[in-house]
Parts: structure tokens; C-alpha cells; sequence
């Protein structure tokens, strides 16, 4: 296949979890091709976060397929490939016309005369477009935590949103929603006591979550004076608030990817889900109960509210210790 620099389309996941593991590649594959155009294709939603790694942003309709891609993205791009390995998003990227379409196998896509990589599921997710990077000549996303770079402007709207919500020293994220997998959900009763906890140490809560999960939110409102950052807030701004917070804790949902992503210090909650395939891209201290898997009708059993806590207090306690609290990378000026 043609060397890079090249016309690059790469068509990015729907569910933000799966976005956010998508980026160390999206990332390698930007800085790989200096010279060409780099373009990410995606939920609208998403649009604001790719903005972030410098490459052009197309935005992508719910449920568009092959006639929406020919209409669009017809002989746009060089080189086209898809994270994603539904058949609607292959007959899309065969709808594109590139002359290199790169898919994952199976869902039809052999048939619709796309160029197949294996996507090795017992590995890492970051690591899934691998073999595609491979097909044009470069390495696989590298292991290291990644950061998604956020500017100095949204770092110190992050700062005054933080100062908005609780002008306690310390300001801990709580994630206690999942889009459309309840079961990866900790129990609500048990990060209450968690969050409870942490406000009689005197740290300010604030809990996040996704447009029509306020529901999730209220028992910690409730019961533990937390308070609820806008769920109308763009996502780049949601990043802003994450990277000012001191410490997150939430389940293996796209909110606690995110809050990774930026440099939070994170405590991830596994259940059913399996950390060695899903675990923070950005890097987390990952809690897991003995014998949890998707296998288990509790994935939850046996990890106690105190076990969480104990880990929020671990990683509040660096940030504390070196003062950076409330910037990921050094606090940074309002």
C-alpha cells in the first residue's frame, strides 16, 4: 500500500468508552502523517474531544450507510478505515471509494471488497486497528497512558468551573452512570456511602453524567451533598472539569475513560467487564471484587465501600502531597 503522508479518513466509534480507546491510534496515525490530511469521522457529540488531537472533524448522522458515504466522502480520501465493526459501518466505508478501505474481518466486509485486519480481542481494545496501522507501515498504538492534550484555555475554564461547583480544597469526580450497560454500574447504595464518606472528610463532590442519567446523580445529591456538573455541557468542557478535579472514581463507562484520558487521578470500578480488554487508556488504579467476570450475577460482590475508599484516598494523596490538585499537569491560572 502507498506510503504516508496520504488523504486519511478514519471512522470513529458511537459509544464515548470506545471512542476515547480509539484515540492512542487516531493519535499515532495523525503524527505519522505529517504532510497529509487526517480526518476523523464521528458522532457529533465526539466532534469537540477529536478537535483536540489536530485533525479535521467530519460528523457523522446516526445510522448513515453506504449512500450517505458515496453522496460525501466519494473519492475524498486516499486511504479510509473504521474502528467501528458493525456491517452498516463497512457498507459505509465501502460507500467512501478510497482506494485503500481498511475493516475489520467479517460482517460482510470480504464481500464488499474491503481490505481485512484481524482485531485480536484477547489484547488490550487500544490495541484493535493495530494490524490496519500495520498495513501501512507503522507500529501499534503504544502501551504508555495516554493524554489527550487539553489547551490552556479549557484548563483554566476547567479551574473556574471547578471553583463554581465547591470551594472546598479538595474536589473529587464521581461517574456513577453507564450508557445502556446497567450491570457495569456500582451499586448506588454503596457509592453513596463512598461519597458520604469523602464529605465528612470535607471534599467537594461533584457527580457527573450524561444527558438524561440525572436520575443516576440524585441519591448522591441527596444524601451527600454533591452537586451536578450541567449535563449540557459539550464534552471538551466536561474534559476541562475532569482534568481541574483532584481525584475521579466511577465504573468502566466513557466518563471514567475520559476522566483518565486528561491526567485525572481515576479509581475505575470493574464488575462483569474484564480490565485487561477495557481498562483506562489513560491509566487508573483498576479495582475489581474476587471472582467478578461476566459470568457472575454480581460483579460487584465482595468490593465494599471501604475497599473504594481506600483507593480514592491513594490517589487523592500524591496530588495532595505535590500540589497540582486541580491540573492535571500543574495547576494552571484562572
Amino acid at each position: 500500500m502507498g506510503p504516508l503522508p496520504a488523504r486519511v479518513l478514519v471512522d470513529l466509534p458511537n459509544w464515548l468508552g470506545d471512542f476515547v480507546h480509539s484515540l492512542p491510534a487516531l493519535a499515532a496515525l495523525r503524527a505519522a502523517n505529517r504532510g497529509g490530511e487526517t480526518a476523523a469521522l464521528l458522532p457529533a457529540a465526539h466532534a469537540p474531544l477529536a478537535s483536540l488531537l489536530g485533525v479535521n472533524v467530519i460528523t457523522r448522522p446516526t445510522g448513515v450507510g453506504f449512500s450517505w458515504a458515496r453522496r460525501r466522502l466519494r473519492h475524498r480520501f486516499d486511504v479510509a478505515l473504521t474502528a467501528r465493526h458493525s456491517t452498516r459501518a463497512k457498507l459505509l466505508l465501502a460507500g467512501a471509494g478510497a482506494p485503500v478501505r481498511l475493516a475489520s474481518r467479517g460482517r460482510g466486509a470480504a464481500a464488499l471488497g474491503l481490505t481485512t485486519f484481524e482485531v485480536v480481542r484477547a489484547r488490550h481494545q487500544r490495541h484493535d486497528l493495530d494490524l490496519a496501522l500495520a498495513r501501512l507501515g507503522l507500529p501499534g498504538a503504544a502501551a504508555a497512558p495516554f493524554r489527550l492534550p487539553l489547551p490552556d484555555h479549557l484548563r483554566r475554564q476547567g479551574l473556574r468551573q471547578r471553583a463554581l461547583l465547591g470551594d472546598m480544597p479538595g474536589m473529587v469526580a464521581l461517574l456513577p452512570a453507564t450508557r445502556g450497560v446497567d450491570a457495569k454500574r456500582y451499586p448506588i447504595d454503596r457509592f453513596v456511602a463512598v461519597a458520604q464518606a469523602l464529605d465528612a472528610e470535607g471534599v467537594a463532590l461533584v457527580v457527573v453524567v450524561g444527558p438524561g442519567e440525572e436520575h443516576v446523580a440524585a441519591p448522591l445529591v441527596a444524601n451527600a451533598r454533591a452537586r451536578v456538573a450541567p449535563t449540557a455541557w459539550a464534552l471538551d468542557e466536561i474534559a476541562a472539569l475532569l482534568a481541574a478535579c483532584d481525584a475521579a472514581v466511577g465504573n468502566d463507562s466513557g466518563l471514567t475513560h475520559l476522566a483518565a484520558a486528561v491526567g485525572c487521578p481515576t479509581v475505575a470500578l470493574f464488575g462483569p467487564t474484564a480490565p485487561a480488554r477495557t481498562a483506562p487508556v489513560g491509566g487508573a488504579l483498576v479495582l475489581r471484587a474476587p471472582g467478578s467476570g461476566a459470568a457472575v450475577r454480581d460483579g460487584f460482590a465482595g468490593l465494599g465501600p471501604a475497599a473504594v475508599l481506600g483507593a480514592v484516598r491513594a490517589v487523592l494523596a500524591p496530588r495532595a502531597a505535590d500540589g497540582t490538585g486541580g491540573c492535571a499537569e500543574g495547576r494552571a491560572t484562572v
